[in-house]
């Protein structure tokens, strides 16, 4: 591994790390690659390598689905489910932010730490 992809990665942990630490209530964050490969973890999860290919996949099917409605380039996926919400984002060219809270939570300061 060079040391770009080095740097690249503790980066990126580092920046879930702040992102966990001001925001308490996420119970689960994880950047995936457009490929569906666990890219980092926030709070690690026995089935991160599953989530993560569910993810990419996610995206890849909601991007297709956006297009054909002519709605423009996807910004976030939103999933409300009755014990957590789960928010989708592009966390760069090549990369997708998961995170996950419980479904009570505000999501506004949520997608405010996102940005």
């Amino acid at each position: 591994m060079t040391n770009s992809k080095k740097n690249n990665s503790q980066l990126l942990q580092d920046v879930l790390d702040e992102l966990l630490l001001h925001n308490p209530l996420i119970v689960n964050a994880i950047v995936v690659s457009d490929e569906g490969l666990n890219v980092g973890s926030g709070l690690h999860h026995d089935d991160d390598a599953v989530i993560a290919l569910t993810a990419s996949d996610l995206v890849d099917a909601v991007s297709d689905f956006s297009e054909r409605l002519e709605q423009g380039m996807l910004n976030r996926i939103v999933l409300e489910g009755e014990r957590r919400t789960t928010m989708i984002v592009r966390a760069g060219i090549h990369t997708i932010l998961a995170v996950s809270v419980p479904a009570d939570v505000k999501l506004g300061l949520v997608i405010l730490s996102v940005r």
